[in-house]
């Protein structure tokens, strides 16, 4: 019971994260998505120790094992649209492809580099603590 209320607790912050993160890119005017600017916060807080990975892993892991949940809607309105889908379904699936291999890409590549940023870090603080001791 514990770790459920611990999970919820860990859901509800990352959704109140993910809604000041929405408002702040929609006052600002940015041209990307609150997701992207929770994103980029949600990294500098991690790799500032602000956040620590396990104040979040619960309710992350959570969500993302019931990430099928939140694409219902759109195959619900794949459903309502099929002569949209007749009529444009090939650039529709392009379109769709195209901005999946981008989203991919885009976050292989930024894990990949909060992955080398934190080894040399690791590696940094490792050589300084045996410099100092020799």
């Amino acid at each position: 019971m514990k770790r459920l209320v611990y999970t919820v607790m860990q859901v509800l912050a990352l959704t109140v994260a993910w809604y000041a993160a929405d408002r702040a890119a929609a006052w600002l005017g940015l041209p990307f998505s609150g997701g992207v600017v929770g994103l980029m916060v949600m990294i500098a807080l991690l790799l500032g120790g602000v956040v620590r990975p396990t104040a979040i892993s619960h309710g992350a892991d959570w969500l993302l094992s019931n990430m099928l949940l939140f694409f219902v809607p759109l195959v619900v309105s794949v459903v309502q649209f099929t002569g949209l889908l007749e009529a444009q379904g090939v650039q529709l699936f392009l379109a769709i492809g195209i901005g999946f291999t981008c989203v991919m890409l885009a976050t292989a590549f930024t894990v990949e580099w909060v992955c080398r940023f934190e080894r040399g870090r690791r590696l940094r603080r490792l050589r300084a603590q045996r410099g100092a001791t020799a």
